[in-house]
């Protein structure tokens, strides 16, 4: 992959997880699930870029850093 995909895709993913985050937290301190459909999606979407973040973006998942094999 070459720097500028790279570059945008890990802008994209912290945009996620920004646009997330507020939903996760507003929904962990009421104890209560979101109110609408736009919410839901905004909570389930933390997951998601969480998990691409640690896998293509994150100190274990740096395919330049050096050879994996062992991890």
């Amino acid at each position: 992959m070459n720097s500028g995909c790279r570059a945008s895709g890990l802008v994209l993913v912290l945009l996620a997880i920004l646009q997330s985050l507020p939903v996760a937290m507003d929904a962990w301190q009421a104890w209560q699930f979101p109110d609408t459909a736009s919410e839901w999606i905004r909570l389930l979407l933390l997951p998601a870029a969480l998990w691409l973040y640690a896998r293509y973006f994150g100190i274990r998942g740096c395919r330049t850093c050096g050879s994996h094999d062992g991890i």
